[in-house]
């Protein structure tokens, strides 16, 4: 959130905590009545940064300091801060292909730079191309996305929403903390702010085919996130070659969004070439866009895309759980699932009781139940138990056994997988909590990646309602509340 060192010396009523003083009576007085809200705490933070919040929350300065406050909670929790983001005094990758900057130079994303975790590189076999590709006419940097071309099915099955939503927020503050730094030195002014971003999606090739409950439920975390802790970041959002299709998906988009961005938002048509270079210069737009540029120095060109066939598939990188962002060996629903469909936006498990994290569902015959568990390199050396447990619970219908089936997949694709037919004969477990009849079924995880673990009744008449848990050799139960 953060871009530049706060100052810590000055009057907040002369604005001089900030590079680019604001000038305006409204502004001056808010800021001022922000920085006494806030206390001795105030001189931590810049100009900039209050008045984002400040704007965010529609000048209610007692919700501002919520927010703002909350922001800081997260980025703690989270380890934000301690992210290694790529920048001039560093050899980090990059997360995605970047153009036109001296803090970094041109490049792709590529499996095996330092701090690229696997995760970011599995995603882009489903990405349909992105690239933070030079500067529009304010300053602002521009991020230019190929929506249209998007895999979300495939996404949505083989990246899960925390992998997602780490990978997102490592390319935001690569955006905050080293290009918008730069753009304050080549284009800022006293009198000029560049702490935004100026954002194009491109929607050719979207379908219908890309109206995936489970993929819009990622971009709803993604949303909520980017408004909760990184407020009034956007400059404009530019939406080009929007079909019919367009339509109904941001009918539920626009639900999620505070007025303020939906008033950034502009939705273009085929009509989008003279919008776009009113604010793009045309060298800085790429050529398919409208502009003239090419990038025909780098690899696929302005945006690389591995759908698009303008660049070849990343290489495949070993997993290391330590490359994912507070989430070692964890378990978490499937958006799905039936069971989930309270919990899609939980990134934390309740707590396990005797070791055993507990769910409820009500399964229908056709309709799988299933969860995911990620298995990290540290904790395959155990082959860990994977034990899941069974009970009925309330009225239970007929049901000739459950169909259980274990499924891993390494980067995104799948490596094994096997079926166990569960008879209709319940076992009496003793160890279970509040034991009852139920089903055990036992595998042992031998390989690290993504195990996604699904079971639904072979009874065609009818519900079960069944209570079960999950547990992964001790490992999920000796996690803290802190701990995904």
């Amino acid at each position: 959130m953060q871009s530049t060192p706060p100052s810590t010396t000055g009057s907040a009523a002369t604005s001089i905590h900030s590079k680019h003083p604001y000038k305006e009576p409204k502004q001056v007085e808010a800021l001022k009545n922000f920085r006494d809200l806030l206390g001795p705490d105030n001189v931590k933070y810049d100009d900039g940064e209050l008045m984002r919040f400040i704007v965010a929350r529609s000048y209610d300065l007692n919700g501002a300091k919520t927010q703002l406050l909350a922001s800081l909670d997260w980025r703690a929790a989270n380890k934000v801060d301690d992210l290694p983001i790529p920048g001039p005094k560093n050899s980090n990758g990059v997360m995605y292909a970047v153009r036109g900057w001296h803090s970094v130079p041109d490049a792709n994303i590529e499996a095996g730079q330092p701090n690229v975790p696997e995760h970011a590189v599995r995603l882009q076999k489903y990405m349909g191309g992105s690239c933070l590709h030079k500067w529009d006419k304010a300053g602002r940097p521009i991020y230019i996305e190929r929506m249209g071309q998007h895999n979300v099915k495939g996404l949505a099955k083989n990246v899960t929403t925390p992998e997602l939503v780490d990978y997102h927020i490592r390319c935001t503050e690569f955006v905050h903390n080293t290009i918008m730094p730069e753009c304050e030195e080549r284009f800022g002014t006293d009198d000029k702010v560049i702490d935004k971003e100026t954002v194009i999606f491109d929607c050719t090739g979207m379908g219908f085919h890309q109206l995936h409950m489970e993929g819009l439920n990622m971009l709803r975390s993604l949303t909520d996130m980017d408004q909760k802790a990184y407020p009034e970041r956007l400059g404009k959002l530019f939406i080009v070659n929007s079909p019919f299709v367009f339509v109904k998906v941001y009918s539920m988009i626009k639900k999620w969004l505070d007025p303020g961005v939906i008033e950034k938002i502009h939705i273009l048509g085929k009509d989008y070439k003279s919008v776009l270079l009113a604010h793009i210069d045309p060298e800085n737009l790429p050529d398919f866009l409208g502009g003239a540029c090419t990038c025909s120095h780098m690899s696929g060109g302005c945006v690389p895309s591995v759908i698009m066939n303008n660049i070849k598939p990343v290489p495949k990188a070993p997993v290391s759980n330590g490359n994912l962002l507070a989430v070692p060996t964890y378990l978490r629903p499937r958006s799905s699932s039936t069971a989930s469909a309270n919990s899609i936006m939980d990134f934390v498990m309740p707590h396990a009781k005797d070791g055993i994290y507990q769910m409820f569902s009500t399964l229908s015959h056709g309709k799988p139940c299933e969860y995911e568990v990620v298995v990290a390199d540290e904790d395959v050396e155990r082959e860990p138990e994977v034990l899941i447990k069974f009970r009925v619970k309330g009225v239970r219908a007929a049901c000739d056994g459950l169909n259980f089936t274990v499924a891993r997949f390494e980067f995104g694709e799948a490596a094994d997988s096997g079926t166990i037919v569960v008879p209709t004969k319940f076992y009496n477990l003793s160890d279970c909590p509040e034991s009852s009849e139920g089903i055990e079924i036992k595998f042992r995880a031998k390989a690290a990646g993504l195990y996604v673990l699904s079971w639904m009744p072979e009874n065609p008449r009818g519900l079960t309602q069944m209570e079960y848990g999950v547990s992964v050799d001790g490992i999920l139960g000796e996690q803290t509340a802190d701990s995904p």
